[in-house]
């Protein structure tokens, strides 16, 4: 089976130059992040706290959920597009590239989903904790903006627990349609069962 390039539309594209400047601005950001902090740590440059607070935390909490998220988009609008392709090229498929960027066998929520329920995981426990503390001190505007924090937190739990089963049958459907429509080489296959992230083997519920 030959492999050829697929054509992808134009709301792809749209979605990869969307991933292209979020890697920037991520670059960007971690640059200022890591700079304030050694300035800072040096004398060299007096950085306010919230400021500096402020940079660690965005690119430590935010910035990874927002590339995930940038990266499923474009990922699904791609996968969804060679799969109503693959009926318009008979005996052929996707390129080594497209399979890897939108056909893994992780399902591209399923590394959303991972961080939401890490990072709200990691929020539950650390609001939870500082939560009765505000509250013994009489820190009422505190109180308030970490019970908000806590309850965001559960509430992310609560999303990412249905999000990764649904991803997981998305995942292994994708895979069983995927295998029906192409014939792919060994070297190939295991490619595709490397995660986005790459952490483990991908023998995750998506595989």
């Amino acid at each position: 089976m030959d492999a050829v390039e697929f054509p992808l539309s134009a709301r792809v594209r749209e979605a990869r130059r969307w991933l292209v400047a979020t890697s920037a601005a991520g670059a960007v950001l971690v640059g200022a992040a890591v700079a304030s902090v050694v300035a800072n740590a040096s004398g060299w440059v007096s950085v306010p706290r919230a400021i500096q607070a402020g940079l660690v935390l965005v690119t430590l909490f935010l910035l990874p959920v927002v590339w995930v998220g940038v990266h499923a988009v474009w990922a699904l609008r791609g996968r969804a597009e060679l799969f109503i392709a693959a009926g318009e090229h008979p005996r052929r498929r996707p390129t080594d590239r497209q399979l890897v960027n939108h056909l893994r066998n992780e399902h591209p929520l399923m590394p959303l989903w991972g961080m939401v329920a890490v990072l709200g995981g990691l929020g539950t426990l650390c609001l939870g904790v500082a939560l009765p503390f505000a509250l013994a001190d009489g820190a009422v505007l505190a109180g308030v903006l970490l019970g908000t924090g806590l309850a965001v937190s559960l509430a992310a739990l609560a999303l990412a627990v249905p999000g990764f089963r649904r991803a997981a049958r998305q995942g292994s459907e994708d895979r069983r349609r995927r295998t029906e429509l192409w014939s792919l080489p060994d070297a190939v296959e295991r490619r595709l069962t490397i995660p986005l992230l790459g952490a483990g083997d991908g023998a995750h519920p998506g595989a």
